[in-house]
């Protein structure tokens, strides 16, 4: 179903492009094989007997060798559906759960930088009022998150102020831009605007393709929030996106074993622990679609969540879904009360390492706790 003020930007472009898995796109219109790094099957676009149809994961292409037919999962989508782009857009945002943005009316269009801009300033910002913290460095130092890991993790902080980051970047960023990045917010009582992020570390957030989408912000103080994300936005949903995977998908394709915990300092800590295959559903309960991109890049996982029962609870509710991605999982156990990152600080690395490699069969775990 198409609207006709739908305003297909390239951010909404993106943000579904990213968004599709094209191995299940393709799958849905022919059944499709793992060969290597690669899906194969028999092309859905021309009748033939020998598998020429290709899928690449990896760069979210497909071919067929055999009709020269090719290209992204939009294109898969819109050959087989026969909806034009602006219809297969919207129809792709529907079915992915991406907010659709409106054409303005009675205004043109102006010329101002895109969400991807504004979030890419916000990142530098953030980074370097990190270099200026002492409390934050010290939190970081307390953590024993390494400089490399910080550096390659993109790590930051947002200053202990309600307008800092609108003052830096609001002299040459509109502000209907930071606030549709997520960036900033505006109080629905006096319309002020003001950052969403303050006296926070930040985690830039990435999406499967290495684009900068969101953050992440763990408080320093006593918010009761301890952990904020960026609001839902044509370039972050939540739901379709993990954390640390921008980071890990080399690792991944390299040892096809992956490592699914419940936060950002969690990845931090399994890279610190020399894992730097772990990611992260950032704190919500994981999705299908999560369980689908993560089977894009591995074919093992291992669930490392909180030894709690909260912990217990997510896993046998992560269970099915990573089943149903075609993943085989296995269940890390940690000590009472502990997570990756408390276990690595209290024992040392080499205990998260053993933990990893000692994980048992998920379903049989499930099953030896649910007979009396």
């Amino acid at each position: 179903m198409a609207y006709s003020d739908v305003d297909i930007t390239p951010e909404l472009v993106q943000a579904v492009r990213d968004a599709i898995d094209v191995v299940s796109l393709a799958g849905e219109y022919t059944s499709l094989k793992r060969r290597g790094k690669r899906y194969v099957g028999l092309c859905p676009f021309h009748k033939e007997k020998t598998p020429s149809f290709s899928v690449d994961p990896d760069q979210g292409l497909f071919y067929c060798f055999g009709c020269g037919a090719g290209g992204d999962a939009i294109k898969l989508y819109m050959e087989q559906s026969g909806d034009d782009f602006p219809a297969a857009i919207e129809n792709l945002a529907q079915r992915y759960g991406i907010p659709l943005p409106r054409k303005r009316r009675g205004a043109r269009r102006r010329d101002e930088p895109d969400l991807g801009s504004a979030l890419e300033a916000a990142a530098a910002f953030f980074t370097r009022a990190l270099a200026k913290s002492e409390a934050a460095q010290g939190y970081l130092d307390r953590r024993q998150i390494p400089p490399a890991l910080r550096r390659q993790y993109g790590l930051g902080y947002a200053p202990d102020a309600w307008d800092r980051l609108l003052s830096a970047l609001g002299r040459r960023i509109p502000t209907a831009t930071l606030e549709a990045a997520g960036l900033i917010s505006r109080s629905e009582k006096s319309g002020k605007l003001y950052d969403r992020f303050r006296h926070r570390l930040m985690f830039p957030v990435h999406s499967p393709a290495g684009r900068l989408v969101g953050f992440g912000g763990r408080t320093l103080g006593d918010d009761r929030a301890k952990y904020i994300n960026t609001a839902e936005t044509a370039y972050f949903h939540k739901g379709n996106l993990l954390y640390g995977l921008h980071q890990a998908k080399r690792a991944l394709r390299d040892g096809g074993r992956a490592v699914l915990v419940e936060g950002y300092f969690d990845v931090l800590g399994m890279a610190a622990a020399e894992i730097p295959w772990a990611v992260a559903g950032m704190g919500t309960a994981l999705t299908a679609e999560q369980a689908r991109l993560l089977a894009r890049f591995a074919d093992e996982v291992v669930v490392a969540y909180d030894a709690d029962d909260a912990g217990e609870k997510a896993f046998e509710r992560a269970l099915p879904l990573l089943l149903d991605a075609g993943l085989v999982v296995r269940r890390a156990r940690f000590p009472t009360g502990h997570d990756p990152d408390s276990l690595r600080l209290e024992a040392g690395p080499e205990a998260v390492r053993a933990a990893v490699e000692e994980a048992a069969d998920g379903v049989w775990l499930l099953i030896r706790r649910r007979i009396p």
